[in-house]
């Protein structure tokens, strides 16, 4: 499974891409401090993932904004959206999984099993 992180706070970022690794043994993701590299790297370069876990507050734009221009592009990407904001209900009516921070590691993992059970059903 290809991931993609995106989160502005580098520590945030290295944990989460820690885990991924070490914790749940999936392949390095690929890590973006904000929304519109994400969004520069899928149209520009052609990259593609099949998850992204992305935060809610970054510079430029928000997660929800950056995963509404991915979506409209490459709607089969899934979408979680972490932050500890009350944006439920915009992130789910775009197309997104929404996470509260603080999440446990076996509330992601929960979510990223959910995923690749789908992709492969």
């Amino acid at each position: 499974m290809k991931i993609a992180v995106v989160e502005d706070d580098p520590e945030i970022r290295s944990a989460l891409s820690t885990m991924l690794t070490q914790r749940l043994g999936y392949p390095k993701p690929s890590v973006f401090g904000d929304g519109t590299s994400l969004v520069k790297a899928i149209a520009s370069d052609h990259l593609s993932f099949d998850l992204i876990i992305m935060d809610y507050r970054m510079p430029e734009m928000n997660g929800i904004e950056a995963a509404r221009i991915i979506l409209r592009h490459r709607n089969g990407i899934k979408v979680v959206l972490i932050t500890g904001y009350d944006v439920k209900e915009e992130a789910e009516s775009a197309g997104m999984i929404y996470l509260q921070k603080p999440f446990s590691i076996e509330a992601l993992t929960t979510i990223i099993q959910q995923v690749n059970l789908a992709m492969h059903s």
